[in-house]
């Protein structure tokens, strides 16, 4: 039997004391980074034809970065404790930066750049939500996490927009496709400028979780992989970025398939991706103000149900209104996860506890989505199989996810 390690939240009307305030510079570094840690993605599947990969690099380059950040999660909460989140962060933008940049050099670069890329990423999203409760402080929670999220997804817009127009300014061949993808290491660098600054405030974890202390007893850690809550918090994260990374590389090419043109899929991705921005800013900033996320938790999976089926049987030219329902879905289910990881924390300690459990056993079981659906489809040749498995999958989610919602901490 898995203990609960609970306690009830206090009553959402409570009044916070006034936080301390916050500089520009690390506002600026904050939003940068968050962009950053989705274009890296979202730029690969708009060109995903121009590629001119095999059927094997193909599965791999969209199940590879699925793999690798479940398995860098941990290595995350390492990092931190042994060079502060500051620097952990910087360490892992150097690797995006890179992974970004070798993209450029062809098929053999765009496998080892998703590798770098993807290994920066894992410690970054560890990263980020401890940064954010130690930096901002845990009165400005709701909006921080808003924040993040829609640089998330502004990220993902300005990848899954900008790729296709870039690729042909560059002059629409295979060597351009890769030449685009390699460019996108310039906002990464640019991050990595800005958050410069931030290294002089890094100091170690010590044994205590509080950074530049002396240790003190403290009591246990809490064992989050015994705990139910931390178990629903993770399916619920772990299932929305399976639903999230099977349509990352793969909605173009089900829109193609479907009688769209590739601009006009590209065009459709897009405003899934605009409406996945609104919906990881808004759902955080609203689940925020009750104690209870359990009805925003519904709500997500049944967006994310409504879309998957719609984009898939509704008429092709309703496919955009069913991507911005999709898009709306996908977008509020990791910033909503990112958001729990947190807010149902007691500690700065068991909130980077729950970050990589969920990010290490949620990115592997996320692994399944776009790996059983692209092999079902080169098997079939048909989308109908796996879009009815994704929608059982959703089905299944909304059972297992809602206890994350309730009203205690870990």
């Amino acid at each position: 039997m898995m203990p609960e390690a609970t306690t009830a939240l206090p009553g959402a009307n409570a009044r916070p004391s006034l936080a301390a305030p916050v500089s520009a510079l690390l506002w600026a570094g904050f939003i940068l980074v968050s962009l950053n840690l989705r274009l890296i993605f979202a730029t690969v599947g708009p060109l995903l034809q121009n590629l001119a990969l095999d059927r094997g690099a193909t599965m791999l380059v969209t199940t590879l970065p699925l793999v690798l950040l479940g398995l860098f999660s941990i290595p995350g909460v390492r990092l931190r404790l042994w060079l502060g989140e500051e620097r952990a962060l910087f360490l892992a933008l150097l690797l995006l930066v890179a992974g970004c940049a070798v993209r450029w050099w062809g098929e053999t670069g765009l496998i080892a750049g998703t590798v770098l890329g993807s290994a920066g990423i894992a410690v970054m999203n560890v990263i980020m939500p401890v940064l954010a409760r130690k930096r901002f402080g845990p009165q400005r929670m709701g909006w921080v996490m808003s924040i993040y999220a829609l640089m998330l997804g502004t990220g993902a817009v300005l990848g899954a927009g900008g790729a296709l127009p870039l690729f042909k300014w560059l002059g629409g061949t295979t060597e351009a496709a890769y030449h685009s993808l390699g460019l996108w290491a310039v906002p990464a660098l640019l991050a990595l400028l800005v958050w410069l600054p931030q290294l002089k405030h890094a100091a170690p974890v010590t044994a205590a979780g509080q950074a530049g202390r002396a240790p003190m007893p403290a009591a246990a850690p809490v064992q989050v992989y015994r705990n139910r809550m931390a178990w629903s918090i993770t399916l619920f994260f772990g299932l929305q970025v399976l639903n999230l990374y099977v349509f990352l590389p793969w909605m173009p090419t089900i829109l193609i398939d479907r009688g769209s043109t590739q601009e006009t899929a590209a065009l459709i991705f897009s405003i899934s991706q605009l409406s996945l921005m609104a919906g990881s800013f808004i759902t955080p900033l609203l689940a925020s103000r009750r104690p209870d996320q359990r009805p925003w938790i519904a709500v997500t999976i049944l967006t994310c149900l409504a879309g998957t089926l719609g984009l898939m049987y509704a008429p092709l030219e309703s496919a955009w209104v069913w991507a911005l329902l999709l898009g709306f879905g996908q977008g509020s289910g990791p910033a909503l996860g990112s958001f729990l990881f947190v807010s149902k924390a007691a500690s700065m300690e068991t909130a980077t506890r729950i970050s990589a459990m969920a990010q290490t056993v949620g990115y592997l079981i996320a692994l399944a989505g776009p790996l059983l659906v692209g092999a079902i489809y080169y098997r079939t040749g048909d989308w109908n199989l796996p879009i009815l498995l994704v929608a059982g999958i959703l089905l299944i989610e909304l059972v297992v996810a809602l206890p994350a919602g309730r009203n205690v901490r870990i």
